[in-house]
């Protein structure tokens, strides 16, 4: 932590003697994280909306947002904003590479690394940020979020915030969630005894609350983060916690990004056709996004889903 604060400031000192950075999107009214005044690196409104709904204030304009995945569906989320206040309609990224961890039988995680498939994530999600300050050096952005399971049908609430402090910025979201969970004859890998039985029921739901925190920095064309993901769950036996570590780069037209997943869950790690009990995982997460003109934006992922696969992005803006 304190090495990295060491390079922030001493990036920032280098800034003073730049020139004037080139935006990546300055004839583009969005794009990537350049509307955005707090985690900047997430390579995504749709991610970094799920880290904290204050992030997308600044959207201006109306945007579609599409990933490609072969074997998956097409995956969409609609983004729009005035500059002031931003809306993102999304179907959520849990079990991505910058989404939260959720409950998930090992067995059905297993068959899922094996065939490369998504998450199947049923929750349509809402987010809508506003900025409160907008000055040089000072900012303040809140946002609030709903999120609906259609398997429970109730709606559940968050509330996020973020400032900006010079070239610095943190923020902090705070959120309920729920899921459903089919047992089925699936084995608790720990005690080898079947769900159903300890639950006496063929199903599991549960309410649970999810805290993110991020802090981070934009030095020219360089932007860092760091974001910690905090899920209590009366299913497991020990809390989840997600650290992300990212930067990224803009050039010309060009967007580079690089991420760094360490996760501590009680669920098993998927390595080499196989899967164990191993507490702690790590993951690692590649894109480039290239401006193709004032209204398209392609980019190309590695491991957005914790796959190791790859997969296609295009943000159409208007």
């Amino acid at each position: 932590m304190a090495l990295f604060f060491k390079i922030l400031f001493f990036l920032s000192y280098l800034n003073h003697a730049s020139a004037e950075e080139t935006d990546l999107c300055k004839y583009f009214k969005y794009c990537g994280g350049s509307s955005r005044k707090s985690s900047q690196s997430i390579p995504s409104a749709s991610a970094a909306g799920s880290l904290n709904p204050s992030n997308i204030s600044s959207v201006k304009g109306i945007g579609l947002e599409t990933i490609y995945q072969p074997g998956n569906p097409l995956i969409f989320d609609f983004v729009t904003g005035n500059g002031k206040i931003g809306a993102l309609v999304t179907l959520g990224l849990e079990n991505s590479f910058f989404g939260n961890r959720p409950i998930e039988i090992d067995d059905i995680l297993y068959d899922r690394k094996i065939n490369e498939l998504q998450y199947k994530n049923k929750k349509l999600g809402l987010g809508i940020g506003a900025s409160l300050i907008d000055k040089n050096k000072v900012g303040l952005d809140v946002g609030v979020s709903f999120k609906r399971n259609p398997d429970i049908k109730n709606i559940n609430y968050g509330v996020g915030l973020s400032a900006r402090l010079a070239f610095l910025n943190f923020g902090a979201f705070l959120y309920q969630d729920d899921v459903l969970v089919n047992l089925g004859n699936y084995l608790n890998p720990y005690n080898g005894i079947a769900y159903s039985t300890t639950y006496l029921s063929s199903t599991y739901q549960e309410k649970f609350m999810v805290a993110t925190y991020t802090v981070g920095a934009k030095i020219s064309q360089f932007s860092f983060d760091m974001g910690i993901i905090k899920t209590k769950y009366n299913f497991y036996t020990a809390n989840t916690l997600i650290y992300l570590y990212s930067g990224s780069y803009t050039m010309g037209k060009w967007l580079f990004n690089l991420a760094y997943r360490k996760e501590q869950s009680p669920n098993l790690y998927y390595i080499n056709h196989s899967m164990f009990i191993q507490r702690e995982k790590n993951d690692v997460y590649y894109g480039i996004e290239y401006l193709m003109n004032s209204h398209f934006v392609f980019g190309l992922q590695y491991n957005n889903f914790l796959l190791n696969e790859l997969s296609a992005t295009l943000t159409i803006f208007l």
